[in-house]
């Protein structure tokens, strides 16, 4: 078992001994529901790092859910990618979603097993930076 899975593991029990998820655990013990692990703002948009890990071959995925809070503007979020975990390197813009006014939305899933790494990014309309999360 690598690292990178004992570090999940241990922040996916951290946030049950929190209260921050309800968790179904499997056969393995790994958690096999949706897990925040950080959100970044860009004016009154937010988007949040959600983990999941799904059983029979499935693997750790990430998406991103994105809340816009705003009644003024519209904001997008996106997940950037790296299968190979060089984040030198990486595809971004995945799975974007665009989100109006007093909306939520969540992007579809994208697999993040080792050595894969992914972060979640979300822009307001009119922020011109892009605000990501620290890479998963």
């Amino acid at each position: 078992m690598n690292a990178r899975v004992i570090a999940r593991r241990a922040v996916v029990g951290a946030g049950t001994l929190a209260g921050v998820a309800t968790l179904v655990l499997g056969g393995s013990g790994i958690a096999s529901a949706a897990t925040a692990q950080s959100t970044v703002w860009s004016k009154n948009c937010s988007g949040t790092l959600m983990t999941e890990y799904v059983s029979g071959g499935g693997g750790w995925q990430v998406r991103n859910y994105v809340n816009n809070s705003s009644g003024s503007t519209t904001c997008s979020g996106w997940i950037d990618w790296v299968p190979e975990g060089n984040t030198n390197h990486y595809y971004g813009l995945q799975n974007r979603i665009w989100v109006d006014s007093w909306n939520t939305l969540e992007s579809t899933y994208i697999p993040d097993n080792a050595p894969a790494l992914a972060r979640v990014c979300v822009q307001a309309n009119g922020d011109n930076t892009a605000r990501c999360t620290a890479w998963w």
